[in-house]
């Protein structure tokens, strides 16, 4: 069985999936972070001292529409080696009462090869593997992962993941707050890319931040300045994660994660001297 979560959100649903999952060591992950730094954060590692990474994608239902936000790590073999527990994202998916032909919508938080990996799959050929859904991106993220050139598209799998559903004819090229549907728009969170975006799901002041990749970790609720090593712009990835928590906090939001531990959603509170993501159910 893989795992699923569904909460209510507004009008809207959304459901974490859980693609996959993997182990990292703190130190490469987060390089100019000492090992003396995680002296108050034990908690987060595991006993061999590594860091467990989700890697999940999330379902919503909004306005009659289904759309899937990233598609996970695909059934590629990771890059750099990589060890990755088996991925299961449209098994998961069928679980949770989703198949591949009923996703309308395609939304990416970036462009990563963990968020677009099952964006196809090999039948004798690449094939998109939700051939009735609009794949919407930034245009800023499109553009500079397309045209940085063989290195740039190399990093994404250009070839494999984002070729096929251009040729399909089923890419849609967006700008900053970009409206899926009345209940999930997207917000721009720039920094680990240059064109990332977070979506934001519900109404009222009952809403979801689905924050893609301007958190990995749940210790970067307290320490924001923590950017790991992926980040295009570590500077500006820690900008936004402080105002991205300073916004949640503020509204009482939920925060809904992929890569924090499954299924991802909490709430940010500030407690004493500090700021700490607090885990909730479904």
């Amino acid at each position: 069985m893989g795992k699923f979560q569904k909460r209510r959100v507004g009008n809207a649903e959304i459901i974490a999936l859980q693609d996959s999952w993997t182990y990292v060591q703190p130190g490469p992950y987060f390089p100019g972070v000492e090992e003396a730094d995680w002296t108050d954060y034990r908690p987060f590692l595991e006993a061999d001292g590594s860091l467990l990474l989700n890697m999940g994608a999330w379902l919503i239902h909004s306005a009659g529409q289904t759309i899937l936000v990233d598609t996970g790590c695909g059934w590629r073999p990771a890059p750099n080696n990589r060890e990755l527990a088996a991925a299961r994202l449209p098994r998961v998916m069928e679980e949770a009462g989703v198949g591949t032909d009923d996703i309308d919508v395609v939304v990416f938080t970036h462009l990563h090869w963990d968020h677009t990996g099952w964006n196809t799959v090999k039948n004798g050929s690449l094939r998109p593997l939700f051939p009735r859904a609009r794949h919407v991106m930034q245009r800023v993220e499109w553009e500079f992962w397309s045209e940085g050139g063989a290195e740039f598209r190399e990093k994404v799998r250009f070839d494999d993941v984002l070729a096929p559903i251009e040729s399909a004819g089923l890419i849609d090229l967006v700008e900053n707050d970009y409206v899926v549907t009345p209940e999930v728009v997207a917000l721009p969170t720039p920094g680990h890319t240059p064109g990332h975006v977070a979506f934001v799901v519900g109404s009222g002041n009952d809403k979801a931040y689905l924050i893609g990749d301007a958190a990995h970790f749940p210790v970067q609720v307290n320490e924001p300045s923590w950017s790991p090593a992926a980040d295009v712009d570590p500077v500006r990835s820690a900008t936004t994660r402080r105002a991205l928590w300073d916004r949640i906090e503020a509204e009482g939001s939920i925060v809904a994660s992929g890569h924090f531990p499954f299924p991802g959603m909490g709430r940010v509170e500030t407690r004493g001297a500090q700021r700490v993501f607090v885990p909730i159910d479904g």
